[in-house]
């Protein structure tokens, strides 16, 4: 899978019961991360909110936190990414979007995973329309 500019990354699933967690990560590796998209519904000291982030050299970067949340417990879920190059244009299910910088600069991403508390249904990477 290879990730550039002028792609829509689609994403959709179904938040498991009770959940705590899950996130939406894109890179190079577990230790290269250009967008971690993480969906807390009760983690640490976040409740109900998107934290956005990157990781270099495997360290986390300063964090971006939104608090437009729609997502629910055992509903379905459409999350699509927008990579334009300078940014992620993250496209929420409520229809908000959310924008994110790519912080590494890189205009190709090939290492895409999720984890948590949601099972991912279809995963699509798409030229842009």
């Amino acid at each position: 899978m290879s990730f550039k500019p002028g792609m829509t990354l689609k994403v959709t699933g179904v938040v498991k019961s009770d959940p705590r967690r899950f996130s939406i990560n894109v890179g190079h590796s577990m230790e290269a991360i250009a967008l971690h998209f993480d969906v807390r519904f009760k983690h640490l000291s976040d409740v109900l909110t998107i934290v956005l982030n990157s990781k270099k050299n495997n360290s986390w970067q300063d964090e971006k936190r939104e608090h437009d949340f729609d997502f629910e417990a055992e509903k379905e879920f459409e999350v699509s990414i927008l990579f334009t190059g300078d940014y992620f244009d993250i496209h929420l299910p409520d229809g908000h979007k959310v924008q994110f910088p790519n912080r590494p600069g890189s205009k190709k991403y090939s290492y895409l995973f999720f984890c948590g508390d949601a099972k991912i249904q279809d995963i699509s990477v798409k030229p842009s329309n």
